[in-house]
């Protein structure tokens, strides 16, 4: 998921097409979410779980809990990698430090990555006597098999628009992801997932500069991505979205929409060789009770 941007209740009486019917539902909640993870790790083996930023700020949860809602309930998934959006640097560099603390209180605190993101030493995110909050990649063990995650975080716009620290460096994106896939290459692991917070074209162009990325979950432009048609949603392309790498191998792109309302499913193969083989998945809506319909005098029942 991507950019739930501390909406945490459902968007009631959102209407969508169910089977050619113009009907209402419950769209999205993170709770529901929770439980749309928990049914995918009862059935879905070798499964990562992957917030790709934008946690906070956008609803009144965020403005009187300063990310402590937000960090309870996404305790409840236990995400194998977070990173930083541009907006998690809204009220500085302290306060996201306050938020990756609530993470770090819960019984499954995830790793915190941004490859690009270079905190002053004695600063908030890389205090004096203690490990840095923000790592640029991390090794998690899936199946038998070593899968590299990388983070980065938009550098331009967060300088711009948010309230980083003045002493907090934002290297270039491709530069700084491309070092840490080297860096994962040189210690032996041949997969690597490239967890962005740029934008879906941003990504798109990105996978081109890259050696040795097999897979990039994105955020920051809240697109959705698959075929929504039915449902009457527009959607921006398809889910995954295959673009090629600087090795001319396949990449595999996915990114689900924004506010807690849908969930990415990627699936990825690979050959003997470590290339990326297939990819496949979707991203689908999360939706729920209570269901209305108009009646014979147009009331929505």
């Amino acid at each position: 998921i991507n950019d739930h941007h501390s909406q945490l209740e459902p968007f009631a009486g959102t209407e969508l097409r169910l089977d050619g019917v113009p009907t209402r539902v419950e769209l999205g909640g993170f709770a529901r979410q929770a439980a749309v993870f928990r049914a995918l790790e009862a059935t879905t083996p070798h499964l990562l779980k992957l917030h790709a930023g934008d946690a906070l700020t956008g609803s009144l949860y965020y403005t009187f809990f300063k990310g402590e809602a937000d960090a309870r309930l996404m305790d409840t998934v236990c995400f194998d990698a977070f990173i930083p959006g541009n907006h998690e640097f809204d009220d500085g560099d302290e306060r996201l430090r306050d938020f990756l603390d609530a993470l770090g209180r819960g019984p499954c605190p995830p790793p915190v990555l941004s490859a690009n993101v270079v905190p002053a030493a004695g600063s908030p995110l890389a205090p004096a006597g203690r490990a840095p909050y923000l790592l640029p990649s991390v090794v998690r063990r899936i199946g038998g098999v070593d899968v590299g995650l990388v983070g980065l975080t938009v550098a331009g716009k967060t300088q711009a628009s948010s309230r980083p620290r003045a002493d907090t460096r934002f290297l270039p994106e491709a530069a700084a992801a491309q070092a840490a896939i080297d860096a994962l290459k040189a210690r032996g692991v041949r997969h690597i997932v490239l967890m962005t917070h740029i934008g879906y074209d941003a990504d798109r162009a990105l996978a081109a500069q890259l050696s040795d990325v097999d897979a990039i979950i994105g955020g920051d432009s809240h697109t959705l991505l698959g075929n929504f048609r039915t449902l009457g949603v527009p959607a921006s392309g398809p889910y995954p979205t295959v673009a090629t790498n600087r090795d001319g191998d396949p990449v595999c792109i996915g990114q689900a929409w924004e506010y807690s309302k849908a969930v990415g499913l990627m699936q990825v193969r690979f050959d003997g060789q470590g290339r990326v083989r297939s990819c496949g998945g979707q991203a689908a809506l999360v939706i729920g009770e209570p269901f209305a319909r108009r009646d014979a005098a147009g009331r929505w029942q």
